[in-house]
């Protein structure tokens, strides 16, 4: 984080530059893995005089309605399953963003390139991982949520019962105390008392719901579902599924492990990126629909990189981060 603003004198600005000021110091913090050290030096620059701290307040502001127009722009115009925008800048976005420059940098916002940065709405989480992180929450004695890689919750309480809005990714909630607790994942909300659920958004609109302990409820306009343990549904916008029995490999990564069973290299390369740093990238049309039944650790997913090259003698290219296979 850029130390200059929190050493400078406050004598030498003028209100623009201290909303600028203000607006890099949130991208740096909202963006980055920030520390102790980081956040320390917020302080200090909004402690330096009340125009600091309305500085900050406005900023702070602007991200939260940025974060609330992007939601509202993924419900009426959900992406396209598998859609990949071109690669761009992560600081030229964010600083057009935060001059309103332009509608195609608001789309980019909204959907990061190649996942590249956090959405506008994740910006607007309390809690969230980065690519490879799992992180458990504790929200009362009896209710934890444990996020996977990637994920993004907003967490309010009404009443003594926690209210968790998965914003992305992948999260299990865990709730066996007196107090109930309420799950909103896209146009469902899951109800658990008493039980162990795994919710994941798969895209802006589709959401599975797997129960691995006691039960739960789902509540859709479409209709509600009850789910035992061992059970499973998916839902969008619009419809839910019927409820089917789940094989229980997509719970596997709260072990560290991630598991393909006959799935299809396509799929297998955008579970590899939900982990992986960087990129992996499969060019060839063929190879992606091949299917494959294996078991990773996470900690070592450049493993499955070289198990598809040497079963399907593929080729593999680096550059830098990124991955390609053909």
């Amino acid at each position: 984080m850029n130390t200059d603003h929190a050493n400078a004198t406050f004598s030498k600005f003028t209100p623009g530059v201290l909303e600028r000021q203000a607006r890099d110091l949130l991208r740096d913090f909202a963006t980055g893995r920030p520390t102790t050290s980081d956040i320390e030096i917020i302080r200090r620059w909004r402690a330096q005089s009340a125009a600091h701290e309305k500085a900050w307040v406005a900023a702070c502001s602007e991200w939260k309605k940025i974060g609330t127009a992007a939601r509202a722009f993924d419900a009426r115009f959900p992406a396209a399953a598998g859609a990949r925008p071109a690669r761009a800048s992560r600081r030229a976005f964010f600083g057009a963003a935060l001059s309103a420059v332009g509608a195609l940098g608001a789309v980019a916002l909204v959907r990061p390139p190649l996942g590249l940065w956090p959405s506008w709405s994740e910006m607007g989480a309390d809690y969230r991982t980065a690519i490879g992180e799992q992180r458990e929450i504790a929200l009362n004695a009896g209710t934890h949520v444990l996020l996977n890689t990637r994920t993004s919750i907003a967490v309010q309480q009404h009443n003594g019962q926690s209210r968790i809005e998965l914003i992305a990714g992948e999260a299990a909630l865990s709730v066996w105390g007196e107090r109930a607790c309420e799950l909103m994942a896209g146009n469902g909300f899951v109800d658990v008392a008493g039980g162990e659920v795994n919710v994941y958004r798969l895209d802006a609109t589709r959401v599975r719901v797997y129960c691995t302990a006691g039960s739960a409820r789902l509540r859709h306009p479409d209709g509600d579902r009850v789910l035992q343990a061992g059970q499973r549904v998916f839902y969008d916008g619009q419809s839910v599924e019927q409820v089917t029995q789940s094989s229980g490999q997509a719970s596997t990564w709260r072990e560290g492990v991630v598991t393909f069973k006959d799935m299809p290299l396509g799929d297998v390369v955008d579970e590899i990126n939900r982990y992986r740093p960087g990129r992996v990238v499969l060019l060839s049309s063929a190879l992606a629909r091949r299917r494959l039944s294996a078991r990773f650790y996470i900690a070592s997913l450049d493993e499955a990189i070289t198990h598809i090259e040497q079963m399907y003698q593929a080729t593999v290219r680096r550059v830098g981060d990124v991955v390609f296979i053909t």
